[in-house]
């Protein structure tokens, strides 16, 4: 068994704020997580806030941020949100994203806080908004999405 599955196992059938107070503790982190580099700041029942400062392999061939990492931030954001509502056992997973971008990033030492909250927790799908601003406080992008629960 992999790693990243064997820290699955461990976490698995705690609840959804219990997972994330595990990772907000982590050190170091594998997959996407270890990829993208963000720092949580803060968690409650439907909503995180997540830190991200640009990093030299996630810009594109124009010099900003590459788009599929300010989705990819939303994405893993929402998905948190999404996370802190469940029960012990339950999982989900994303079926949609829509992004809007409204701001390139170009300065490696911006400070994004990317937010992202639940709309509506339902018995089988959940909505959810993500906003991401830079140090500012102006937005660079906004998505909405929705997630299924497992």
């Amino acid at each position: 068994m992999s790693e990243l599955i064997n820290v699955s196992e461990k976490i698995k059938n705690l609840s959804g704020m219990a997972r994330m107070k595990h990772l907000a503790e982590e050190t170091e982190r594998s997959g996407m997580a270890g990829n993208l580099d963000y720092t949580i700041l803060d968690y409650a029942p439907g909503s995180v806030i997540y830190r991200y400062t640009p990093k030299e392999r996630h810009t594109n061939l124009i010099g900003s941020l590459h788009g599929g990492i300010i989705a990819s931030l939303l994405d893993t954001a929402m998905g948190a949100a999404v996370l802190t509502t469940l029960e012990a056992g339950e999982s989900h997973t994303m079926t949609d994203l829509t992004v809007k971008f409204i701001r390139a990033v170009r300065d490696s030492s911006e400070q994004l806080t990317i937010h992202a909250n639940v709309d509506h927790a339902g018995r089988r799908l959940f909505a959810t908004e993500g906003i991401i601003k830079d140090s500012k406080d102006r937005i660079v992008a906004r998505a909405i999405a929705n997630a299924a629960r497992l």
